[in-house]
C-alpha cells in the first residue's frame, strides 16, 4: 500500500541527503520505488502586484525547503524527525485516492484542529 507524506528540512541540501539515502545508481537514479516531489520553499503568503504584474509586495516564502514523499509501502522511520502535517493537504498532492484517504485519516488522528466540525444552523 502507498502512503503519502509531507516532510520540512532546514535546508534543499539536508533534504537532497536524505533522499540519496534511499538509494541511488551510480548515474544518480533512484534504485527505490517511491515518489518525491522536491516542493522547495512553499510561499506562506503571496505577493501582491500592479495591474502591469510589477511586484508591489513580495511573497514570503518558508524557510524550510518541503517535500512529499508518495512511499511504496511503509513511510521510513529515518524520515519522522522531518514529518509535517497540514490543514488539509498543503500546496500539494499526490497518489490513489486510497493513499490520500490514509494521509487524511492520519491527519485527523493527529491533529483534529484541522477539521473542524460543521456547525449547523437553526432556521
Amino acid at each position: 500500500m502507498k502512503k503519502f507524506r509531507k516532510y520540512k528540512f532546514g535546508s534543499k541540501s539536508s533534504a537532497t541527503t536524505k533522499i540519496n539515502a534511499l538509494g541511488i545508481d551510480e548515474d544518480g537514479n533512484p534504485t527505490h520505488n517511491h515518489s518525491i516531489v522536491r516542493l522547495g520553499n512553499i510561499v506562506l503568503e503571496n505577493g501582491t502586484y500592479d495591474d502591469e504584474g510589477e511586484e508591489i509586495t513580495p511573497p514570503v516564502l518558508s524557510d524550510n525547503y518541503h517535500v512529499d514523499v508518495l512511499w511504496d509501502g511503509e513511510p521510513s522511520e529515518d524520515w519522522d524527525n522531518q514529518i509535517v502535517w497540514s490543514e488539509p493537504v498543503g500546496v500539494h498532492v499526490f497518489g490513489s485516492s486510497s493513499a490520500i484517504a490514509e494521509w487524511t485519516e492520519k491527519c485527523k488522528e493527529l491533529h483534529p484542529e484541522f477539521f473542524p466540525e460543521p456547525i449547523e444552523e437553526i432556521e
